[in-house]
């Protein structure tokens, strides 16, 4: 269970997951580590429990992202 989210154009994965955890401290995968078509891309794992999730989200919603 896994969400894969598409980031802005010239954005790398691996540098916005790295400031993804750096400034928010959620963990995501970049799309750049399942091959070249996963530039561009990151990757949200579901697979934790449910409170861990929604705790996630909003550290991700306050950030704002880009």
């Amino acid at each position: 269970l896994y969400v894969w989210a598409q980031l802005p154009a010239g954005v790398k994965s691996a540098d916005y997951a790295a400031r993804v955890i750096e400034e928010t401290g959620v963990v995501v995968t970049p799309g750049r580590g399942y091959g070249e078509q996963g530039e561009g891309f990151i990757r949200l794992s579901m697979t934790t429990p449910d409170d861990r999730v929604e705790e996630g989200m909003r550290r991700l919603e306050a950030w704002g992202g880009v």
